[in-house]
C-alpha cells in the first residue's frame, strides 16, 4: 500500500512539473462509456479456485459503465501526459447450481460488483492525419491507482424441489467491505416474500488496485472515441480471509475494457 502511494504521489509531481514547465496545451474534457469486467489471474495452493458453483467455471464479464474527466498535457504535438479521474461501476458474475441434497437443488446466479474511483496517468502518443493534429490517432499507456467505495456480492435463485418440482425464489446479498447482515428474501407462488438474515464477518477483497491501462483512439477535433484496457498488478483478494474458510494462497487480479466517447472543451 505505501508503495502504491508513493508511485502515485510521484506521478502527480510529474504532472505539476510538466504544467509548470511545459510550453504545450492544456485541454480538460469528459469521458463516458459502458466496461465489461472480470477477474484474471486466479490462483490457489492446489485448491479449488472459489467461484460459487464450479471450480472449472470462470467468471464472466458483465456490463457496467465508466464517467469521469481527463486533463490532457501537451507537451508537443505527439507527446502529451493525460491524468484522469473516473468513477467505475465494475461487475462480473458466474451461473450453475447447488445440489444441497437428494432433493432439493438451487439453480442461481451471482453477480459480484464495485463502485470504483479509478486515477490512471497515460502518456499518449499521437499520429496525425495529412499533419493535422485536429484529427489523429491516439496510443496511450500508463500506470492507474483505484479505490472501491462500494462492493457487493447479489444471488438471485430458485430453490427447487426435484420430486414435487415446486420452487422458491431466493435471493440474497452481502456488503464485501465492512460486517453486516446478509438478506437472503424466499417467495413462494402466492408472492408473499419473507425475509432471512444471517451474520456476515468477512472482508473477501481488498479495496485499493493498482495496474497498468492501455488505450487506443480517435481524435476529431474536440472529440474522441476509443478502446481501453485495465490490467490490475496486485492480488485483490483478503488470502488470509480465504484461509479461514480453507482456502489457502487465493490470489485474483482485475481486469476491466472499456469502449469510450469524450470531448474536449
Amino acid at each position: 500500500m505505501k508503495k502504491i502511494i508513493a508511485i502515485i504521489v510521484l506521478s502527480l509531481c510529474c504532472v505539476s512539473m510538466v504544467m509548470a514547465q511545459g510550453q504545450g496545451t492544456f485541454r480538460a474534457g469528459l469521458r463516458i462509456g459502458p466496461n465489461f469486467s472480470t477477474l484474471y489471474g486466479l490462483q490457489t495452493d492446489g485448491q479449488k479456485i472459489p467461484t460459487l458453483f464450479s471450480a472449472e467455471e470462470k467468471y464472466k464479464m458483465k456490463p457496467g459503465v465508466r464517467a469521469g474527466f481527463v486533463f490532457d498535457i501537451g507537451l508537443t504535438d505527439v507527446i502529451s501526459i493525460q491524468p484522469a479521474i473516473y468513477y467505475s461501476l465494475q461487475r462480473w458474475g458466474s451461473k450453475g447450481q447447488f445440489n444441497f441434497n437428494d432433493t432439493l437443488i438451487m439453480k442461481a446466479e451471482d453477480v459480484l460488483s464495485m463502485q470504483i474511483l479509478q486515477i490512471p496517468v497515460l502518456v499518449n502518443f499521437r499520429i496525425a492525419f495529412k499533419d493535422n493534429y485536429n484529427y489523429a490517432f491516439v496510443f496511450g499507456v500508463g500506470p492507474y491507482f483505484s479505490v472501491s467505495m462500494f462492493g457487493q456480492d447479489v444471488m438471485d435463485g430458485l430453490l427447487i424441489d426435484q420430486y414435487t418440482g415446486e420452487s422458491l425464489y431466493v435471493r440474497g446479498k452481502a456488503n464485501f467491505y465492512k460486517d453486516e447482515i446478509i438478506s437472503y428474501y424466499v417467495t413462494d407462488k402466492s408472492g408473499y416474500a419473507k425475509e432471512y438474515t444471517t451474520g456476515y464477518d468477512k472482508r473477501p477483497f481488498h479495496r485499493c488496485d493498482f495496474g497498468f491501462t492501455i488505450a487506443a483512439g480517435f481524435e476529431l477535433k474536440k472529440f474522441y472515441i476509443g478502446v481501453a484496457c485495465d490490467l490490475g498488478v496486485i492480488n485483490t483478494a483478503n488470502t488470509k480471509e480465504w484461509e479461514e474458510v480453507g482456502i489457502r494462497g487465493y490470489t485474483q487480479r482485475n481486469l476491466n475494457l472499456q469502449a469510450t466517447l469524450g470531448y474536449y472543451f
